[in-house]
């Protein structure tokens, strides 16, 4: 083997380790706790800003692998106003990709979690991309 055809090589397993480790750090799976606030989905090319006159967040609780999705509404009054519904789920990891396994008592879905940090949540439902961000306000 040539000294050039060595340093392809080497070159080449670098670059496959560095993918895999950043990729790997884009699901931050144990941030996933908490409220999150969607700001914008994206679907077939556009974008797509919810414009509501109260904020609306989805709330997680999780115990790895599992935990429940419910809805919480921002009042007028500043109050808090939490949805009696819960949809349960389960984190499943297949191929280094996770995804959320959703079931409600109405319907089951899953969604791929492309992205996860403390701030920053996107989801991959069909042909739909949901963008979170962590809500600015402080939750109780």
């Amino acid at each position: 083997m040539r000294y050039s055809d060595f340093k392809k090589k080497i070159a080449i397993k670098s670059l496959i380790i560095v993918f895999i480790h950043c990729s790997s750090e884009r699901v931050q799976i144990e941030k996933l706790g908490g409220y999150w606030e969607i700001e914008f989905v994206y679907q077939n090319g556009e974008k797509f800003v919810p414009k509501l006159s109260k904020s609306n967040f989805d709330h997680y609780q999780i115990q790895y692998p599992r935990g429940f999705l419910n809805k919480v509404a921002l009042e007028l009054d500043d109050s808090f106003k939490t949805s009696n519904d819960k949809t349960s789920f389960e984190i499943e990891k297949n191929n280094g990709k996770f995804y959320i396994s959703y079931k409600s008592r109405w319907d089951e879905w899953k969604s791929k979690i492309n992205f996860l940090d403390s701030q920053k949540l996107i989801l991959e439902i069909g042909n739909r991309t949901f963008h979170y961000k962590r809500p600015k306000i402080k939750l109780k």
